[in-house]
């Protein structure tokens, strides 16, 4: 089997449609999946964001809260490189479960210590439109926390402009495309991918 993901721009390994179907709606989005990150820019990346979050946040005993589904790749990779005492919580919310469109929010589970006068840092994989980052830092500021900051692996960068919430650690941009790759999926599929593909509608 090749490895998944060439290190250009590419077609994805034939792997997915193989296991998928070839005749499946999944196998065929990624068999045509196109890569626009490679892996090793992804870890690039990532070194860069612990760099500038152990500056900020070091000596603050910060809570990190990993978003599930989609965060929980850039938390784990985020985790090795963060060498300062923190403690860790999630929370699980979605707004697309298995499907490809945006809806109501669910909360599904959280586990986290005690926000109260903490310094929360909040991890997950893409902001798109930014509801569900906004909707996660007004229930932090609501658990009382001292401040709150966000963190994703990537930008999304919208073709037409909506207000969205501020967020202070960035490490990829991509274009306004339907991704997989690095916690984020379709159909539920994809999020281990090293790389990061863009899936054509």
């Amino acid at each position: 089997m090749s490895e998944l993901g060439p290190a250009a721009p590419g077609q994805m390994d034939g792997i997915y449609p193989q296991v998928l179907g070839a005749d499946s709606e999944a196998g065929q989005k990624f068999a045509r999946a196109t890569q626009l990150i490679s892996a090793r820019e992804v870890d690039r990346a990532v070194d860069q964001m612990a760099v500038r979050i152990t500056v900020a946040l070091q000596d603050k005993n910060p809570v990190v809260v990993t978003v599930l589904q989609g965060g929980l790749v850039c938390a784990g990779m985020l985790m090795r490189r963060l060498i300062f005492p923190l403690q860790q919580g999630y929370v699980h919310v979605g707004r697309y479960g298995d499907a490809t469109r945006g809806g109501k929010l669910e909360w599904l589970a959280r586990a986290c210590p005690p926000l109260q006068n903490r310094h929360v840092l909040l991890v997950d994989d893409i902001l798109d439109q930014g509801h569900t980052l906004q909707a996660l830092l007004d229930w932090a500021g609501a658990e009382g926390a001292a401040s709150v900051q966000s963190c994703v692996l990537v930008n999304k960068v919208l073709e037409q402009t909506v207000p969205r919430p501020k967020v202070d650690f960035v490490g990829l941009s991509a274009p306004d495309k339907f991704l997989v790759g690095c916690g984020m999926d379709y159909l539920g599929y994809g999020r281990n991918l090293p790389g990061i593909y863009a899936i054509e509608d």
